[in-house]
């Protein structure tokens, strides 16, 4: 920790010495997402909460297609930004923000994955009575959709979304990560390899894997997607 802070005091006094008398700092809002984390290692609380302000809804919708339970989800996307926090004076800017955030997330949810294979499988009335459906009603499009959709159009998204989500239960885990990671979070195959430490061939294989899976579940709105 004292390296990491002595290393951040001579980057201040750099900027220090290059900085133009007068110039006003740019605002957060138009940063990168790796100045704002360096920005929140020195202490910006604005940086800091321009970060949630940008990331906080994909993570959300990362959270909920992995875990299928809106308030785990939640949680867990609480925990992300929590980590951003502990390791804030810790970053260094070696790969693109969304890999290292992406990284925390999935660290966090393979650890909530080992956490339900422990847990006991418990029988369950709710769902006979329809009680069970408030968790997997939740639309992580909700928070990206468009006013100016007609009420047909909205009608369609929330259907094909929703079997959307039912689908990628029958996916294994990591063909479900890598799948969602590229095709909702559009994160690039490189980008993919490094958060899930597989090479870049394992990353293709199984997400070829993953929309061979879901193709017969999703046939009939193929037209949409």
């Amino acid at each position: 920790m004292a390296e990491v802070t002595q290393r951040n005091i001579v980057s201040l006094q750099s900027r220090e010495r290059f900085r133009v008398v007068g110039a006003q700092p740019e605002p957060v809002a138009q940063q990168c997402s790796e100045d704002l984390m360096l920005a929140h290692g020195e202490g910006c609380e604005a940086a800091f909460e321009e970060l949630v302000r940008r990331h906080q809804k994909s993570i959300l919708n990362y959270m909920f297609r992995m875990v299928r339970n809106r308030q785990i989800a939640e949680e867990l996307t609480q925990e992300v930004f929590i980590a951003l926090v502990r390791n804030a004076g810790r970053y260094q800017p070696t790969a693109k923000f969304t890999t290292y955030l992406y990284t925390i997330a999935s660290n966090i949810v393979s650890k909530e994955w080992a956490r339900q294979r422990r847990r006991p499988k418990l029988f369950s009335l709710s769902a006979w009575w329809g009680g069970g459906q408030d968790n997997d009603s939740f639309d992580p499009l909700e928070h990206i959709a468009d006013e100016r959709q007609n009420v047909e159009r909205g009608f369609q998204q929330e259907e094909i979304t929703e079997a959307i989500n039912e689908a990628l239960r029958c996916l294994p885990e990591h063909q479900r990560q890598a799948f969602v990671l590229h095709r909702f979070q559009e994160l690039a195959y490189f980008e993919i390899a490094e958060i899930v430490q597989a090479p870049v061939g394992t990353v293709k294989s199984r997400i070829a894997r993953a929309e061979q899976a879901l193709r017969p579940y999703l046939e009939q709105f193929r037209e949409y997607l």
